[in-house]
């Protein structure tokens, strides 16, 4: 089994690159992918970039060159639930551009049946099984994560919430999400909270990215671990 692990920016992934052994690196379409082993895991990691199309084109290029059999995105989030702390990991049930009219991808290509992309159930039940079990430092949450190429304001924050009742929103997740599906590939989002998806989460976010990704990937270490049992 290999496993494919994005993060949008190097903060968000480089703790856990940095922890692979055996790295060999491919350059290709002006990414670096690392290849290399976490524990007796196969891994290929990649620094993606930051919005959808960075996401999608990273995505594909670890389907289709490294060909992985599932994928893994980490990083970051602005909370969308007022129950959530900066720190505390928000693990997707399912994800949605909330920047895209729903009707264009269910009456179009690739004809969801809704809006909503259902993450893996199997990698899901290993994280609800890791949170359980271990003792990690920060509160874990399941739910909803939604989608768009913007940091959001006041105004927009209560709209997102009216209309999807998401956990947290961010910049990539979908659009990972909406590649594998058309794949057949199985995905999972771990995301940590770094702001609050408002007015000032462009500033919170770089007081807190460093810190908080390093929650994401203590839960993605476990899932890795978990994938040896």
């Amino acid at each position: 089994m290999k496993i494919g692990i994005l993060g949008p920016s190097e903060d968000e992934i480089n703790p856990f690159i940095d922890k692979l052994k055996n790295q060999t690196i491919t350059k290709h379409i002006m990414l670096n992918f690392y290849s290399g082993q976490y524990h007796d895991v196969s891994v290929v990691g990649a620094f993606c970039g930051v919005c959808k199309v960075n996401a999608a084109i990273a995505t594909q290029v670890l389907i289709d060159k490294f060909q992985v059999d599932l994928i893994i995105l980490t990083g970051v989030a602005g909370s969308l639930n007022d129950n959530l702390k900066f720190g505390d990991v928000v693990v997707s049930t399912e994800v949605a551009h909330h920047d895209v009219v729903p009707e264009i991808i269910t009456e179009y290509h690739p004809w969801l049946e809704d809006q909503y992309i259902k993450a893996n159930e199997a990698l899901k039940g290993k994280c609800i099984r890791i949170i359980k079990s271990e003792r990690l430092g920060f509160t874990c949450h399941f739910g909803r994560i939604i989608t768009g190429e913007t940091f959001i304001t006041h105004q927009q924050r209560n709209i997102l919430i009216e209309k999807h009742q998401a956990m947290c929103v961010d910049m990539e997740s979908a659009s990972v999400a909406q590649v594998c599906y058309v794949n057949n590939v199985p995905f999972i989002v771990i995301r940590a909270i770094s702001d609050n998806a408002d007015s000032e989460a462009p500033e919170t976010f770089e007081c807190n990215v460093k810190t908080a990704s390093l929650n994401s990937i203590k839960v993605v270490e476990n899932l890795l671990i978990s994938l040896l049992n």
